[in-house]
This record gives C-alpha cells, sequence and structure tokens, in this order.
C-alpha cells in the first residue's frame, strides 16, 4: 500500500502525518535511512511485554538445541609439547 503523507514543522523538529490508513497501535516507534536510496522506513517498537515473549522464545530454542556439534566442535585436550624438547616438570 502506497499514500502520501504531509510533512510539518514541530519546533525544531520534522513530523510526519500519518494517513488514518497507516495508523498505528504503538506510541514509539523505529526510524532507519537506507543510505544508498535515502529511502525512510519506520517499524513499530516492540512493547515490553512483546519482547519478553521474543526472549523466552529465543531461549526456549536455545534451550531446545540438544546437538552441541554445531555450536562447539570436539577439540584436543592434550598440552602441547614442551618446544625445548625437555622433559615437563611440575613444581608444587
Amino acid at each position: 500500500m502506497e499514500a502520501t503523507a504531509k510533512v510539518f514543522t514541530n519546533g525544531n523538529s520534522q513530523a510526519v502525518r500519518l494517513p488514518k490508513a497507516f495508523r498505528v497501535e504503538t506510541s514509539e516507534m523505529w526510524i532507519s535511512r537506507n543510505e544508498e536510496t535515502g529511502d525512510i522506513v519506520l517499524r513499530p517498537k516492540p512493547s515490553e511485554a512483546e519482547r519478553q515473549a521474543q526472549l523466552r522464545e529465543l531461549l526456549a530454542l536455545i534451550a531446545g538445541n540438544t546437538d552441541r556439534t554445531e555450536f562447539l566442535p570436539e577439540r584436543s585436550q592434550e598440552l602441547p609439547r614442551n618446544p625445548l624438547g625437555e622433559p615437563e616438570t611440575h613444581r608444587a
């Protein structure tokens, strides 16, 4: 969907009046600009409850992953040899 929005000055800031069809149910928005095209994108900022739900979902996915081979591959636990060729001595 595409529409025209009015831009106006509000104090020292610019504001955009969203058409009714673009009304949002939030008090804050994320704003970003594409450096190549100059396009400005508005996205609703998630509420604290939404962020908590997303975090719980992520933690459940992590907890459910029992295959650790992709995350931390097995490795040798042997100590490296002494580069001087002398026997290792441990002092207490």
